[in-house]
């Protein structure tokens, strides 16, 4: 579940969990691809994302999955579910300050 503004857009990754959805488990399995010795090969796993961003390798498709996740980690408001639900009922958005959330 993400939560976002319908005022103004801005939005935050799914919350996390520590035993759930959080950005150490998902980048898990891409650390298992980066000690390979095939990290240097043409990333072709996911056919849509190579006809996105063109011959690629795997190694720097982690790269950009670990600059996203950084990002979003940076640009979190409210990390946890339980976290939102202690702060929902006086909670503004941080970029315009309204109270338009939805969650999805």
């Amino acid at each position: 579940m993400y939560l976002y503004c319908n005022s103004c857009g801005w939005e935050q990754d799914d919350f996390y969990s520590s035993e759930g959805y959080n950005p150490a488990n998902y980048l898990k399995d891409w650390m298992k691809q980066l000690c390979s010795n095939d990290v240097d090969k043409q990333f072709t796993d996911d056919a849509e994302f190579v006809r996105e961003n063109g011959p690629i390798s795997t190694r720097e498709v982690i790269a950009r999955e670990l600059e996203k996740f950084a990002q979003r980690i940076r640009e979190m408001k409210w990390i946890t579910w339980e976290h939102w639900k202690k702060e929902r009922d006086t909670a503004v958005c941080p970029k315009c300050g309204r109270r338009d959330f939805s969650i999805d």
